[in-house]
């Protein structure tokens, strides 16, 4: 038999040579587009085994070989050329030259064996990266899983700590007894080590997660090439195995320190579960490993992302919220190193221009620069912009936050006349996406009033404030906090342009407001207050 070039394809059952030469034809030219058939059969919105069926042999119609040679030639010139060739074949199979019909021969018996035995062995490899899929889809999960718990866990462990720790000092301070002191010891001691643990075992789960994404890659790579091979080889796809949820439940139980072996139990569990997926992840990356490459393949075209699968996406959400708060709660170095992985997870799963990957990756640098790298922070954001700009629009809202972002940046590293002139570039791109009064719009409105007066323009923020203010009473209401500030930074910056009698005027009609509202107590009361005394 001669050579094929690309995957092994089925015998040509054609009833004369000129359709067998059409339908050699046909075959290399999807051959040497490197299109598998399942990605014709969307392009040209025919079956995969119609498809088959058409190169097979049989004298296809003429608008299944223009669709099909179009789909596999994207070069015009090229294309047309192809089309008349793939004309003048159709001509010449649809009118044959008479000839005696064909003998069966003990070359086709062969050739037919040999095909029947591919199609066995291709169905076996095929059923096998199957069952790994659904395996890895299995481990994924449950690391996601486990992430999930471990982060809740270790979040309860810091308050444990924390209580305990106060506890304790409280005990110290009333001189309790030793063996009330020595208890409150012990269970602080124990919250500190499983903490420890916990950290370890999220480190696991997170690496097996990784581990699971990356080898179901390479085994969907696998079943798809496994899936055409058969395709071409019978023209039939087996069904894809369904995968299982993993479930585990706590078991409880009641001793001196029932929180702890609460914990003590959780972690076992866990432990187990991480060592099981290690069985699973080391098994098949070893069967990969061994796994023979097929001879005179045609190239594998992956669809863009294979990997944003179900279990995929819910771990990008879950480790996405996960970083938010612990952003939240102030923990900026946590959020930093969570939002970092986010940020190598999306680029991997999505790409590193995907919005979503983008917007992580601004996330990540504005609580990098909340962390104290400002500096670092803001050159990375410089570089992040032009990015958004071409892929989100110069006006998309991600693309107003990175400019807000780079702004806000440069004010904190003491470039005020800097950061003035960004934030009110980026102030009439609020006006128009948000509307001008919009309350993101007036807090920036709010926020260059205030700048400007750092740079030594007292009056200019005191007019724009004027302005903001009736805005602010209509919009938000006359004794909302945000309304308050602005007459608050008002009566300031008219202080400080030389009208200390309006000022003061102003600050004592605002006094018994703030403190109505706000409390006697707060902040922005003191600093009324200390602004009239």
């Amino acid at each position: 038999m001669a050579q094929r070039v690309g995957r092994p394809w089925g015998p040509i059952r054609a009833e004369s040579s000129e359709a067998q030469a059409l339908a050699a034809f046909l075959r290399a030219q999807i051959d040497a587009s490197g299109k598998t058939l399942a990605v014709l059969a969307k392009e040209i919105h025919i079956s995969k085994s119609r498809i088959s069926e058409q190169i097979g042999g049989k004298v296809p119609d003429r608008d299944f070989v223009t669709a099909l040679i179009r789909a596999t030639i994207p070069e015009p010139r090229l294309c047309e050329r192809r089309l008349a060739e793939a004309a003048r074949l159709l001509q010449a199979a649809r009118r044959p030259a008479p000839t005696a019909a064909p003998q069966p021969s003990a070359d086709l018996t062969v050739e037919l064996a040999e095909l029947r035995t591919r199609q066995i062995e291709t169905l076996d490899r095929l059923t096998r990266s199957l069952e790994q899929n659904n395996q890895l889809r299995e481990a994924a999960d449950k690391s996601a899983k486990l992430v999930m718990v471990l982060l809740t866990m270790i979040n309860k462990l810091e308050r444990r700590i924390t209580d305990l720790t106060g506890e304790r000092e409280q005990l110290r301070a009333a001189q309790a007894d030793s063996q009330t002191l020595h208890d409150t010891q012990r269970q602080l001691s124990r919250a500190q080590e499983q903490e420890q643990r916990a950290q370890q075992e999220l480190i696991r789960a997170q690496e097996k997660q990784r581990q699971a994404e990356e080898l179901a890659a390479a085994v969907q790579a696998k079943v798809d090439r496994l899936t055409d091979e058969l395709d071409r080889l019978r023209g039939t796809t087996p069904d894809d195995a369904a995968g299982e949820d993993t479930h585990f439940t706590e078991q409880p139980a009641v001793s001196t320190d029932p929180v702890g072996d609460d914990i003590d139990q959780a972690l076992e569990r866990i432990t187990a579960v991480n060592d099981q997926d290690d069985q699973i992840l080391q098994t098949i990356t070893q069967d990969l490993i061994t796994d023979p490459p097929p001879q005179s393949v045609v190239p594998y075209n992956p669809a863009d992302n294979y990997l944003t699968t179900t279990f995929a996406s819910y771990n990008l959400d879950a480790l996405k919220q996960a970083a938010e708060t612990a952003a939240e709660k102030g923990d900026y170095r946590r959020a930093v190193e969570m939002y970092d992985d986010v940020a190598i997870r999306h680029t991997r799963i999505l790409g590193p221009e995907h919005p979503d990957t983008l917007v992580v990756r601004s996330d990540l640098l504005w609580w990098r620069a909340q962390a104290g790298d400002v500096e670092g922070a803001s050159a990375a954001l410089a570089e992040l912009l032009p990015v958004f700009e071409r892929v989100m629009g110069p006006e998309h809202p991600g693309t107003a936050a990175v400019r807000t972002y780079l702004a806000l940046c440069w004010k904190d590293a003491g470039d005020v006349e800097g950061a003035s002139a960004a934030l009110a570039e980026v102030l009439p791109v609020f006006e128009r996406m948000r509307g001008p009064e919009h309350p993101d719009t007036l807090t920036l409105r709010r926020g260059l009033a205030r700048w400007r007066r750092q740079t030594g323009d007292v009056e200019g923020a005191a007019a724009a404030l004027a302005e903001l203010l009736p805005v602010h009473e209509r919009v938000r209401g006359p004794e909302h906090p945000d309304t308050l500030t602005v007459r608050r930074d008002l009566a300031s910056c008219r202080k400080d342009a030389g009208d200390v009698e309006g000022a003061a005027a102003a600050l004592a009609e605002l006094l018994p407001v703030y403190e109505r509202v706000m409390g006697p107590e707060h902040p922005g009361t003191a600093a009324v207050r200390r602004m009239l005394a």
